[in-house]
């Protein structure tokens, strides 16, 4: 039933009074929850990241690997991931908007390229990949990005200087060093007019000048080492005042050192101080030692019944340490100064587990950013054998950025370099593993030094920052010499001591006495003697030996320590008082010339000096004796290596390949680097050593000569080897260092194939090696030249290079040939090959002379009448050959042809011979008949009538 309200007046106004209160009531509620609605906190937006951003992001971790990026609902911003730092900002549609600012991926094991994508992060400002892997060129993409910040060090990016960084303007800090770039630096570098720090370092290639950086006006960090840079530091850069960090080791500038440089009022020195080099020998128990061993950097340890004593001094910055018995003492010079730790530590410690032998001595080792030295006190005076004993414990061989590192520094015994460019890590073949270098020295004031010196040389930031300088394991020192019975008595051991310092000044001051006594004689005498003459004009900067020491080095000449002919004589192996090897070329005395040309090759030796050039240690003069003191090369010539069977070396790809690069620099140095220009003249395999690592040494510059200033010379004396004589000198005597870089073609022909190319002929049709070369090349099967014993173990490209290089060199027109410092450029990659073989039609110019020879075969009828009146018709004694003239043209590789028309002759007789014009007896050994007569099978009677022969003409 319906409800209807009541019909009384009275109740209809209580009716009215209910319904207006319910009202009220409700009106309230609603603003009560009103209200309570307005004071809730609003929900917070959600940080979101920007989504095409969040795809970059994606691209990117797939192409790279990356699974610590969380994609899920939370995105990277709101939940930070490693690596990733966003910037976010508050937006109207009620969320929270990010971007990527910073993305921060080093020390990866990353193996693929530099991801492009980057460029697709609009809002990037910082980009940290360094010490990760990458390889390949920087992406042409980045350059429209507006970085701040780039980092790059440390990876294995390569090709030519990424020309895309100079666009990125907004950069204040650029780091790429360490790399595999090529340079010159662009001058577009200078674009980058914001930077603060500049990082470029290690490249590639053959130099530039100092660039311009002088827009760089906020620049206070700068590192251009290990570039190559030449000429002097403009003068603009003094405009840089903020630049506080400099660092240009391992250039080649020139110049003086700028004066607003050295106003700076913080300078540090990258020469070495003035250490300490004499201690007086204050040992506590006040008695000579004998032997000295010191395990460096770690504490003390017992080997085989050897004590090494403790060596844990953790402070190493300028600092002398003499140990607590007064027996031993190190100096440390230098500080890391590219690392921000102001705490540097100067002990290292292996990183990993060494299993090896005596682990103990290679746990730990001793550390110095550029200086440390070793002092022996109280030492005997006498002979000592020093081993060094070295283990790489700070770098890996896996592969991770750690692998990169490379540690090389110079190790010098009582101020002689025993090691150069020495690599512990190539030493030893692998990190981790001991290597131990021995050398024998002289001790004469019981003070021995040993000094490891970083010479600017390897990497430094990589695997980081303050992992470079010399780096020793342990130390020991034994006598060569047994020691006498000790007398008991304190007194007695003092005594001896002063006698035998009193000795050691007596002898000391007769020995000057005589010296200058025979001085005054010898020079008295040259005088007197014309023979003399030239050695008084020449101002030697080498060491002068007396015949005695020689003569007792050599143990008087003995034929057990020949170890070789050279041009001038015999050669001989001896050891000198210190336990320096050296090898002693005896000159020939009775030589109208040998006087003269001993002269000339001390003068040029003596002012030479390169890694892969013997190193001349001195001479002797006295008498009639002419003698030269070289260094010893343990592995002999490169021709006994490869061609003699009871001698031969097992030389893998590398090891060919690196000689016949060390050989390139040597020659480069000679025609365009040294003080005086040389041509060798007999480059041959014989004449390139090899030290005990198979590093090539050119040895034997005594028959070589100045160049003219006209880079021309016409030499009326031909000097050089058949097979290796390039076509225009050994016809017409014209010499240039074109004859070397034709002679060096042969050489590098020969280390690829490992055979001689005079004594190599496949068969007839072919004289040498090099002809056969020519054939294969115009049969496109060049590698057929690759020595078979090496069988897949080579680098194809490499021996492409190689063979092509050595056919460009043996070009028949001198013009043709390359410089060798371009050769050195094309075998180490950084020159392209193709260019130059593209302009040179091979086919046609043959790229050697076997062309040239089997063109002289075919005109060999045209001087049958010659070859009959010059060796068959000489009992005319009037009959006169002009060798220049005539007899040159038959070239020194027709030896063979006229040598077998010779020796057919039924009638030869040696008093024919005997009656022949002396120009024809030259004729023919300068032919060398008597080395081909053994090809043919000729007569007995024959065979021993050449050889007398050429014995009476010789």
């Amino acid at each position: 039933m319906a409800w209807r309200p009541p019909p009384c007046p009275c109740g209809r106004l209580f009716f009215l009074v209910c319904l207006l209160c319910l009202l009220l009531t409700e009106d309230a509620a609603a603003h009560g929850a009103g209200a309570a609605e307005q004071q809730a906190p609003a929900p917070a937006p959600t940080p979101t990241l920007f989504p095409p951003e969040e795809r970059v992001l994606r691209r990117i971790a797939a192409k790279l690997g990356v699974l610590h990026w969380d994609f899920a609902a939370a995105g990277p911003c709101e939940d930070p991931a490693p690596g990733v730092d966003c910037h976010c900002t508050f937006s109207d549609s009620n969320y929270t908007v990010c971007h990527v600012i910073h993305v921060d991926l080093r020390r990866h094991n990353f193996s693929g390229e530099l991801p492009p994508d980057f460029a697709d992060l609009p809002y990037l400002l910082h980009i940290d990949l360094s010490r990760s892997l990458f390889h390949g060129g920087v992406p042409s993409q980045w350059a429209r990005m507006k970085l701040q910040g780039l980092l790059l060090m440390g990876n294995r990016l390569s090709g030519p200087f990424p020309m895309v960084l100079t666009n990125i303007t907004t950069l204040t800090h650029l780091d790429i060093e360490g790399n595999g770039f090529y340079g010159p630096i662009p001058p577009e570098i200078g674009h980058l007019t914001h930077l603060e720090r500049l990082r470029i370092s290690d490249l590639r290639g053959s130099g530039s000048p100092f660039p311009d950086l002088s827009g760089m006006s906020s620049l206070n960090k700068l590192d251009l080492s290990f570039n190559k840079l030449s000429g002097q530091i403009p003068a603009s850069f003094a405009n840089m005042g903020r630049v506080d960090y400099i660092y240009l080791t391992a250039n080649s500038l020139t110049g003086d050192i700028p004066g607003w440089l050295l106003r700076r009022n913080k300078i540090v020195s990258s020469v070495q101080s003035c250490l300490k080099r004499n201690f007086p020998c204050v040992a506590s128990n006040g008695q000579y030692r004998s032997s000295l061993h010191i395990n460096c950097g770690d504490k003390e340890t017992t080997i085989n019944g050897v004590k090494y004593e403790a060596d844990t001094t953790p402070k190493g910055a300028s600092l002398l340490y003499v140990s607590p018995g007064s027996n031993w003492a190190f100096s440390s010079t230098g500080n890391f100064m590219d690392d921000n730790i102001t705490d540097d530590s100067y002990i290292a410690t292996s990183t990993s587990k060494l299993d090896m032998p005596y682990s103990e001595l290679y746990t730990k080792a001793r550390l110095s950013p550029l200086s440390l030295t070793y002092y022996g006190l109280c030492m005997f005076s006498g002979s000592y054998t020093v081993k060094l004993h070295f283990a790489e414990i700070v770098f890996t061989n896996d592969s991770t950025f750690c692998s990169l590192g490379k540690r090389r520094f110079n190790v010098f015994i009582q101020g002689r370099m025993v090691l150069e460019n020495f690599d512990i890590e190539q030493s030893s073949s692998a990190v981790g593993k001991p290597v131990i270098k021995t050398s024998q020295t002289y001790i004469t004031n019981h003070t021995l030094e040993i000094q490891l010196y970083w010479a600017g040389r390897g990497t430094t930031g990589i695997p980081y920052r303050g992992s470079y300088g010399p780096l020793i394991s342990a130390i020991s020192i034994t006598p060569n010499f047994i020691l006498e019975p000790p007398e008991t008595g304190s007194s007695n051991k003092i005594s001896r001591a002063s006698i035998s310092d009193a000795l050691v000044i007596g002898i000391s001051i007769i020995a000057i006495l005589t010296v200058l006594v025979v001085c005054i004689y010898r020079i008295k005498k040259r005088r007197k003697s014309s023979k003399n003459k030239d050695l008084r004009a020449l101002d030697l900067q080498t060491g002068s030996f007396t015949l005695r020491q020689i003569k007792v080095a050599t143990r008087n000449f003995d034929l057990a320590n020949k170890i070789g002919e050279g041009g001038f004589g015999s050669v001989y192996k001896g050891l000198l008082s210190d336990g320096t090897v050296i090898a002693v070329k005896q000159l020939s005395a009775r030589s109208k010339q040998g006087n003269r040309e001993f002269v000339n090759e001390i003068g040029m030796i003596s002012a030479l000096q390169h890694q892969n050039l013997v190193k001349l240690y001195g001479c002797c003069t006295e008498g009639n004796q002419l003698l030269l003191v070289y260094e010893y090369l343990e592995n002999n010539c490169l021709a006994r290596a490869l061609f003699v069977d009871q001698y031969r070396l097992r030389l893998d790809w590398a090891t060919r390949h690196r000689i016949c690069l060390g050989i390139a620099k040597g020659l480069a140095y000679l025609h365009e680097e040294s003080t005086i220009r040389i041509v060798h003249r007999d480059i041959k395999a014989s004449n390139i050593l090899l030290d005990k690592n198979l590093n090539a040494k050119i040895s034997d510059f005594g028959l070589a000569k100045l160049n003219e200033d006209d880079h021309t010379h016409i030499s009326t004396k031909v000097a050089g080897t058949i097979g290796y004589m390039a076509p225009e000198y050994a016809m017409h005597g014209y010499l240039t260092d074109k004859a070397d870089v034709y002679s060096f073609g042969v050489v590098a022909l020969e280390i690829v194939s490992g055979k001689s190319n005079t004594n190599y002929r496949p068969t007839e049709d072919f004289v040498h090696l090099l002809d056969w070369a020519c054939v294969l090349h115009d049969r496109g099967a060049l590698l057929e030249l690759v020595d078979p014993d090496l069988g897949s173990n080579y680098s194809t490209e490499e021996a492409l290079i190689m063979l092509n290089v050595a056919l460009l060199c043996t070009t028949a027109a001198p013009t043709l040939r390359p410089k060798m410092s371009k050769v050195v450029s094309l075998l180490e990659g950084h020159t392209p090959l193709q260019p130059l073989l593209s302009d040179l039609s091979l086919a046609q110019n043959c790229l050697s002379t076997g062309g040239l020879w089997r063109n002289l075969r075919q005109k060999l009828s045209e001087r049958q009448r010659l070859t009959e009146q010059a060796f068959c018709n000489y009992t005319n004694e009037s009959s006169t050959i002009d060798i220049n003239n005539d007899l040159r043209p038959l070239v020194p590789s027709l030896a063979n042809v006229l040598a077998k028309q010779l020796l057919r002759s039924e009638h030869l007789r040696i008093s024919q011979l005997q009656r022949a014009p002396t120009a024809i007896k030259r004729c023919i050994k300068y032919l060398g008949v008597w080395q081909v007569q053994s090809k043919w099978n000729l007569r007995s009677y024959k065979n021993q009538l050449m050889i007398q022969f050429y014995k009476e003409v010789e």
